[in-house]
């Protein structure tokens, strides 16, 4: 665990070592498009630079580690829970509009999807008006996906946010059953 003596970034690499991490639904949803290998992010995890610090009134902080994986320039943003494990949230390439370049940030944009709702709070980014594709989301157990959804989309990690008008409408048209047709959905266990 980091403490006086070991700094951060070592503790980090070493949970790494170690494989003494947990990957959030961001990181998987990244591995099983092929936007990034384990392997790439570990590299990164590892070798790379601590680059920013984010802290939060009501959550641990937060670490944006820059570093190349298989070449590639990275972003990966991990946490320290409270109970001392690593956490790796979500990664990124760095690029404009956020990013000048690999390690520094661009100023603010003036025009995202809502004024009042500006950067991304995991990791303070830009929002851009996007209409999503495809929208998935549980609820009550059930699997439904909302096409053609008006969303805000951070530029550098990818979370989406719905205005409470569009949450409002989706709830509304599973309630009354208000459904177009039928996705095929693949479906498998995970056994150790």
């Amino acid at each position: 665990m980091p403490n006086q003596v070991t700094p951060i970034k070592e503790w980090i690499a070493l949970q790494v070592k170690q494989k003494a991490y947990f990957n959030s639904e961001h990181i998987v949803r990244y591995l099983t498009q092929g936007l990034f290998s384990l392997e790439q992010i570990q590299q990164v995890l590892l070798e790379g630079t601590l680059l920013e610090t984010h802290s939060h009134p009501l959550r641990t902080d937060a670490y944006l580690v820059f570093g190349y994986g298989q070449g590639q320039p990275i972003h990966v943003m991990c946490t320290k829970d409270t109970d001392e494990n690593l956490i790796v949230l979500y990664a990124y390439q760095p690029s404009k509009p956020t990013w000048k370049n690999e390690t520094t940030r661009m100023k603010t944009r003036g025009q995202t999807m809502d004024k009042k709702l500006r950067a991304c709070f995991f990791c303070n980014s830009a929002i851009e008006p996007i209409t999503v594709g495809n929208f998935d989301f549980r609820w009550e157990g059930e699997l439904y996906v909302i096409k053609k959804v008006p969303a805000g989309l951070c530029v550098q990690c990818g979370e989406k946010y719905i205005s409470a008008k569009a949450s409002e409408k989706i709830v509304a048209k599973i309630n009354k059953e208000e459904f177009i047709g039928k996705d095929e959905v693949r479906v498998f266990e995970y056994e150790e």
